[in-house]
């Protein structure tokens, strides 16, 4: 990893531009990351084929060793024109026909040479590609996509063997760092992920639980791990489905770790990483969403989420514009303050953008230069705001890192429902914070397990359904509100365990008061509890005040 590594400053593009002068842009807004490339199997699958639009290869020229040599001579320039150059890696997918010899698969004996990638890792590329449960590669077509998809297995030692050289050939052109996407796939059917999954189960459930879940006294008989027999009680086939996609998003880490972190970072110490992953519309499930806080984003330099162009980007007539305000302040308190990217796929509104990552902590995007098709655009278009938004935030650098936020509410993620895949747990969260918002009220996102540690730093503690809380953390609200913190809570905060179970009595139940109003309030100065589906905060609560804040303190 990088030593105090931190940026505002970047600016991405899926393939090299060839009208953009990127040297000249790193130059002008003193950008300090440049995202650019593609250095995987997307590109060596489909760099020769002269068919396939240069968007999915990723790369602007035809050929591998043209596009390679294309890389090595533009990546020292950005770096002498002050950015570190970070290159994109698909984990999984790639495109071709293994029947008609496309793609990866036809490309597989070319790519392993000794002056390439040397010595090839399987026979060929089907050995490492997911398996169906007949033992046929799963492959599917997508509209628009070249040829057909197909994704490398992450617990196949010959798919991670194709990755790492792939991996070195980037660091020995001068690569910094990967952004790695397509990280999102699943077990599939081959013999590697039914062991890895075997072995996962083995260590959740005792062998009477597996006899029930899979109808068989002996796992021998067993040849799909992944789905229970039909009489599995409801019960138990959930707590095997949530066991399954914990495994999938822990593998997803490991593979992760084997290909960047013990062989790139073995090369290249100071070798910077992250990962391209969605959170469209701010819901709770993403693709590391099951991983306990120690592994989550772990070893990485900064993050990446996806929020989206087509999934959730805007829904005017509610009032939501695609804003990033909550999803910043959820990565931001997740990440423990690194720096992250929030791409909107918005390929227009770049100012507003620019302006509004900058506003949350965040990395201010220049995202895709997508004309290159497109001889008529002018490329000042692109240049005049991207250009002199960033310079603005170069100028201003001090006023903007080190900083803390001033906010003096904190609003409490549930990240114990979420990592227990409660699918509506957000929704109180974000029905609470978008009134903020639109009174333009000062909050920061706090996860629940970072109550303990942070609440003291807030004059106002908001807990949208928080259901599980530990008794230390009952006591330290009940100190909190004593020392004349404001509190608000609604729906079933605090009335479950930490492991699920609820608490013969809830643990903040002496602070609700039943009324005739729709709204239950406290008769403690200073509490509110709202019940579920009242938390709209339409009329704010007599006796809570959200804006006579002491001295900011941030966590």
């Amino acid at each position: 990893m990088a030593e105090n590594f931190w940026f505002n400053r970047m600016a991405e593009h899926w393939s090299i531009p060839q009208q953009l002068d990127l040297v000249e842009h790193v130059r002008r807004a003193k950008l300090q990351v440049v995202q650019v490339g593609t250095f995987g199997p997307m590109f060596y699958s489909l760099a020769d084929d002269p068919e396939v639009n240069r968007h999915w290869v990723g790369m602007p020229l035809i050929g591998v060793s043209e596009n390679l040599a294309c890389a090595a001579e533009i990546i020292p320039q950005l770096q002498g024109a002050g950015a570190r150059v970070v290159g994109q890696m698909s984990m999984a997918w790639h495109y071709g026909n293994h029947e008609k010899g496309l793609g990866l698969f036809g490309a597989w004996e070319r790519i392993w040479t000794e002056g390439l990638l040397g010595t090839a890792p399987c026979v060929s590329a089907e050995d490492a590609q997911q398996r169906l449960a007949d033992r046929s590669l799963r492959r599917w077509d997508i509209e628009g996509r070249p040829y057909l998809t197909y994704s490398g297995c992450m617990c196949n030692p010959h798919w991670l063997a194709t990755l790492k050289p792939m991996v070195s050939k980037a660091i020995e052109l001068g690569i910094d760092g990967f952004n790695v996407h397509h990280n999102f796939e699943n077990f599939c059917r081959c013999r590697y992920c039914q062991d890895y999954v075997q072995g996962r189960l083995q260590e959740a459930f005792d062998s009477a639980d597996l006899r029930r879940i899979f109808g068989r006294r002996d796992l021998v008989e067993v040849t799909d791990f992944l789905t229970p027999c039909r009489e599995c009680p409801a019960d138990l086939k959930q707590r095997f489905q949530l066991t399954v996609n914990r495994a999938t998003h822990l593998r997803r880490k490991e593979a992760l770790d084997e290909i960047f972190i013990a062989h790139g970072r073995s090369l290249k110490p100071e070798l910077l990483l992250a990962q391209w992953y969605h959170k469209y519309d701010f819901q709770p499930h993403d693709e590391r969403s099951l991983l306990p806080s120690a592994l989550w984003a772990k070893d990485e330099d900064y993050i990446w989420y996806s929020q989206g162009g087509y999934k959730g980007m805007s829904f005017i007539k509610h009032g939501y514009l695609a804003d990033m305000g909550m999803p910043a302040r959820f990565i931001y308190a997740a990440g423990g303050g690194k720096p992250f990217v929030i791409n909107k796929y918005d390929f227009r509104r770049l100012r507003l953008s620019i302006a509004e990552a900058a506003a949350n902590h965040g990395a201010a995007l220049a995202y895709h230069w997508g004309y290159d098709e497109n001889l008529n655009f002018s490329v000042e278009d692109y240049y005049g705001p991207a250009i002199r938004y960033q310079r603005f935030l170069a100028d201003h650098e001090t006023l903007l890192h080190p900083a803390q936020p001033w906010a003096q509410i904190a609003l409490i993620y549930p990240r114990r429902a979420e990592l227990e895949e409660e699918a509506d747990c957000l929704e109180p969260l974000k029905r609470i914070g978008r009134l903020l918002e639109n009174r333009h009220l000062l909050f920061d996102i706090v996860l629940d397990e970072q109550l303990l540690e942070c609440a003291a730093n807030y004059h106002t503690l908001i807990l949208p359904d928080v259901k599980r809380l530990s008794p230390e953390e009952g006591a330290h609200l009940k100190q909190f509100v004593e020392k004349g913190g404001k509190l608000i809570f609604t729906g079933e905060t605090g009335k479950y365990q930490l492991n699920g179970q609820p608490y013969p009595e809830g643990l903040l139940t002496d602070w609700q008061m039943q009324t005739d109003d729709s709204r239950k309030s406290s008769k403690l100065e200073g509490v509110c509890y709202i019940p579920m589906g009242n938390s709209s905060l339409r009329e704010k609560p007599e006796n809570i005040s959200l804006t006579d804040s002491p001295t900011p303190k941030v966590c």
